[in-house]
């Protein structure tokens, strides 16, 4: 049975001015919210509750935030007490996220003596004015480096890239594509940018076209990274990822299929059980419930499928129909698509009898292709993917 445990370390050295995710810059409280984790992932190895098998291999992925900000050390107690208290096997993907102006070569030491075995680093762009334009505390040369870095103890390293940046050049994006590529990297994820509600950008952009990427020129750069990746042997194998074949996200993986994972740590959303469940976004008030958790309260708020906690904040029990729901959402973000062998062993019925007009409707339109238990988005599909989705939903 695959075990899958996400970590959210919420610190950073600055915020970026383009992230809504939750994070804060004061890391004073940083050792102390480790010890909240250990915690609560120790009261949860011991209440009992476990979720149903998921197909996948033992992960752990530590993201954020910037958890290359904080010291090493605490990251290493976190990492070898959870391999300790979950068992996860020796083989497990174990994921870091860092940044380039927070590592060192003594934190990847640290790191790779802890188990960690794969590595995801928010380059971003190896453009200097791009990387100007996002706030970025590194410069390309900064970005270079940290690479060499991790090659000196990794080899299974990812790497973040943006487009749609204004000021951005199609040229700009697939000469850092090719330089990665070049250095050996195995892994890229692309991610086109996007105005959140909240963010310096929204405020700065949502108004000002002229700045902005025409989503024609957005919508070129999608496809002709991944073009040039997959030309390079880092097939694309999700709507925003690539690698070389063995190297895929194994823990995302896990997301797209639908299973289960722990979550621990301040506004980190776990699924167990089929529920939804998510932390407070709040560093002081996460550590203070931490220390109120006991695994008999955990058992209980499971057995009674419903949640009076101030750690764990919201819950969604998903319904059959709302798994069902669910399933092109994720798969369809996929090159692998929808299967209908799985389908129909998830939910005992037939794809067709749930989505039948809408597949027809979108395989119509050129949209979706079905070959033999696949139905998969087509080139034009990923580019309307959200009307696509909503037809099934």
């Amino acid at each position: 049975m695959g075990k899958n445990i996400y970590v959210h370390i919420p610190f950073c050295e600055r915020k970026c001015p383009y992230c809504d995710f939750y994070s804060i810059t004061d890391r004073t409280s940083s050792s102390a919210y480790v010890d909240a984790l250990i915690k609560e992932a120790r009261a949860f190895a011991e209440s009992g509750v476990v979720f149903e098998p998921n197909g996948s291999d033992d992960t752990l992925y530590i993201g954020g935030g910037t958890p290359s900000s904080i010291d090493a050390g605490d990251i290493a107690r976190l990492v070898e007490t959870l391999r300790e208290i979950y068992s996860l096997s020796s083989d497990a993907e174990i994921t870091i996220e860092v940044n380039p102006s927070s590592l060192t070569a003594g934190k990847a030491a640290i790191y790779k003596d802890a188990g960690i075995n794969r590595v995801s680093m928010g380059v971003q762009s190896l453009d200097d004015d791009v990387l100007k334009t996002l706030g970025r505390l590194h410069d390309s040369e900064g970005a270079r480096r940290a690479i060499g870095i991790l090659q000196e103890v990794f080899d299974n390293i990812s790497c973040d890239l943006m487009s749609g940046i204004p000021g951005q050049t199609l040229g700009s994006l697939l000469s850092g594509a090719e330089e990665l590529m070049s250095r050996g990297i195995k892994h890229v994820s692309c991610y086109s940018l996007s105005l959140e509600e909240g963010t310096v950008f929204e405020k700065k952009y949502i108004d000002n076209i002229e700045e902005s990427v025409p989503p024609e020129t957005e919508r070129e750069m999608y496809h002709k990274v991944r073009e040039v990746l997959a030309q390079g042997g880092l097939l694309p194998y999700e709507i925003s990822n690539s690698a070389v074949p063995g190297f895929e996200s194994r823990h995302n993986l896990n997301y797209w299929a639908g299973g289960n994972y722990y979550a621990f740590g301040a506004a980190a959303a776990g699924y167990l059980q089929d529920m939804r469940f998510t932390h407070p976004a709040s560093v002081a008030d996460y550590i203070k419930a931490a220390d109120d958790l006991t695994p008999g309260r955990i058992k209980e708020y499971f057995d009674n499928r419903t949640f009076q906690s101030d750690l764990i904040v919201t819950t969604d029990i998903m319904t059959e129909e709302e798994k069902m729901k669910e399933y092109p959402f994720l798969a369809l973000r996929t090159n692998a698509g929808m299967n209908t062998s799985r389908f129909k062993d998830m939910f005992g019925k037939d794809i067709h009898d749930v989505f039948g007009d809408a597949i027809a409707r979108n395989i119509e339109r050129g949209l979706l292709v079905q070959d033999g238990d696949r139905i998969f988005l087509t080139e034009k599909g990923f580019d309307l993917a959200d009307m696509v989705i909503r037809d099934m939903i």
